[in-house]
């Protein structure tokens, strides 16, 4: 059980969907997972099977304005504030969001409740 703001958790799982969606590759699978937290709360994971983001942009990702500079990125919409948002979110509802390789290949965003 988390109790949490509907309105913040909601925007931060349509912003890490929306991304999952623009990246995965052509005709990508997108996985979205809830699971209990060793200690309480929760974790939700959104992982598709795009190319991931390289090792030295990991942390940057989650800057405002900030995109990866690349043939991928350069062809999607976006102001670079999603990620950045959903972060100042998630730390706000007294959690975390963190990026990882998706295991099989690919990226995965966790967003961590207490």
């Amino acid at each position: 059980l988390v109790t949490t703001d509907r309105d913040a958790f909601e925007q931060i799982v349509i912003n890490l969907v929306d991304n999952a969606r623009k990246y995965a590759a052509a005709g990508g699978e997108i996985a979205v997972t809830l699971a209990s937290r060793a200690g309480g709360g929760a974790e939700v994971r959104v992982g598709d099977r795009g190319p991931g983001v390289p090792a030295g942009e990991r942390e940057r990702i989650f800057d405002q304005f900030y995109r990866v500079d690349d043939r991928l990125t350069s062809e999607k919409g976006g102001t670079g504030l999603g990620l950045s948002i959903a972060r100042q979110l998630a730390r706000g509802l007294g959690g975390g969001l963190r990026y990882a390789d998706r295991a099989g290949g690919g990226a995965e965003f966790i967003l961590e409740l207490p």
